[in-house]
């Protein structure tokens, strides 16, 4: 569901020792070459974009509030897709199947906001996604559509594996798909009241809101496998919605069928790139070339990984969950607080031997860990939020004390530390890495015979000349 159409599969799905399924290259793929591209199976927009990213395809700068529930606000080609004309309407447009604004998904918002006592902000978003995917449960028992029933088991399918009654789930997950439970229920039953296939016992309640179990399931796998889509920044480097650049801020979330199964590693060897702001259709870019990829341009939520550098057949496909420039124990710290898991990746082996060696942080301190398990096993809403906020606050008192660590060194400790680093690592972040100050974004170039390479999170373009004079000049 939602793939699109490209020539000689290049990835195949295979089980990773300790990492569960992943993908791994199908044939030698080389440089710049599109390893997967697909349309989101699921979208949902953040809690805090939902008055200016569209609630259907994430579109900055939408205005018009929902004519159903006012609560969030439509693009005009979504909006005219509602009104049965332009792309959201057209059943040949994968990109739009089970992923719109559509009735459980409009009045989930309507109840999230009515509701008493308030949910919170977190529980808001997973009634946002839950209603999303009572969406496809409606569409496939009432409208008998297939297709969506097909988006929700693709969704099943990934990380997490769930047993029948829920072992594999966290507390949080299971805690929370119960918390929602009746707000979803609620918003069910207002799209099926004047229905006739209503009957006596709530069996069709049941069906579209689905049982506790499958949502736990549901939020689980959304929250390992969703990926963040970055805030617009302004020319100046601040978020379109806010006055500060101090972390990147997140407009909503997408889950895809393959991209969701792509393991970690702080070298990737692809770069994911989305084309929520059309930089798959931009032009300068080259992602899309009418001329070699014919006249239709790619669609809102389509996702695309690019080979960084050739991958032989056989080996797996890896993206970075974060940032490349993330120092150890920062980038540490968040794959174990946002992803559940220790990285063990070559690079991680390798500068948490040089913070040991330094006397540095190395990420993996006692404290950190407690933290981290304590939000994982939250059981209620009020020590999940209590949890969350300890870990925050943890986490900025480590990283401002690791920053003020670096800026205190002197010239002859910050030469000592460049000369261990490896010439092949060193060349990886020149190559690779965006020479953006403060971005810290993937390069990858756009096609196999690009004499440039695009920054997968700021758009840059950089070519090849100006990369082979950074290096002459030793600026990398």
């Amino acid at each position: 569901a939602g793939h699109v159409a490209m020539p000689g599969a290049a990835v195949a799905h295979r089980q990773i020792p300790g990492r569960g399924v992943g993908l791994v290259a199908a044939r030698d793929i080389d440089a710049g070459e599109t390893v997967v591209a697909e349309h989101a199976l699921l979208v949902g927009v953040s809690e805090e974009f939902r008055r200016v990213c569209c609630a259907s395809c994430l579109a900055h700068g939408a205005a018009t509030p929902c004519p159903g529930c006012g609560e969030v606000v439509l693009c005009d080609a979504c909006i005219a897709g509602h009104r049965g004309a332009g792309p959201c309407s057209d059943p040949a447009s994968p990109w739009q199947r089970g992923v719109g604004h559509g009735a459980v998904v409009c009045a989930a918002e309507r109840v999230a906001y009515a509701w008493r006592p308030p949910l919170s902000a977190p529980d808001r978003e997973r009634l946002r996604f839950l209603g999303a995917c009572a969406e496809l449960r409606r569409a496939h028992v009432v409208n008998g559509d297939a297709r969506a029933r097909a988006r929700l088991d693709a969704v099943l399918r990934l990380c997490p594996d769930v047993g029948p009654t829920g072992e594999g789930i966290d507390p949080r997950e299971a805690s929370a798909a119960e918390r929602v439970r009746p707000a979803l229920e609620a918003a069910v039953q207002a799209t099926i009241a004047t229905t006739e296939a209503n009957t006596a016992g709530g069996g069709l309640l049941r069906a579209i809101a689905g049982d506790v179990v499958e949502n736990a399931a549901l939020l689980a796998k959304e929250t390992k496998n969703a990926f963040g889509v970055m805030a617009v920044k302004r020319g100046d480097g601040s978020h379109s919605n806010d006055d500060s650049d101090d972390d990147r801020r997140v407009r909503g979330g997408a889950v895809y069928e393959l991209a969701s199964r792509v393991n970690h590693a702080c070298f990737p060897n692809v770069a994911r790139f989305d084309n929520f702001d059309g930089v798959l259709g931009s032009p300068s870019h080259e992602f899309h070339v009418p001329s070699r990829d014919g006249p239709n341009p790619p669609g809102p939520t389509e996702l695309r990984l690019v080979a960084i550098d050739k991958i032989p057949a056989g080996c797996e496909v890896l993206m970075s969950y974060l940032p490349v420039s993330e120092p150890c124990a920062r980038r540490r710290r968040r794959l174990r607080n946002t992803f559940g898991f220790e990285c063990e990746c070559e690079r991680c082996v390798l500068e948490r031997a040089w913070a040991t060696e330094d006397g540095a942080a190395t990420g993996d301190e006692r404290e950190h860990r407690d933290a981290s398990r304590r939000a994982r096993e939250a059981r209620d809403e009020a020590s999940e939020l209590e949890a969350d906020a300890a870990a925050d606050a943890l986490d900025r008192e480590w990283n401002d004390a690791e920053e003020t660590a670096i800026r205190s060194l002197d010239a002859a400790e910050l030469a000592r530390r460049a000369d261990r680093i490896p010439a092949t690592y060193a060349l990886w972040f020149a190559r690779n890495m965006c020479p953006v100050d403060g971005c810290g974004g993937t390069l990858a170039p756009p096609h196999a015979t690009a004499d440039h390479m695009t920054c997968n999170y700021c758009g840059r373009r950089r070519g090849d000349d100006e990369f082979f004079r950074r290096l002459e000049t030793g600026a990398g």
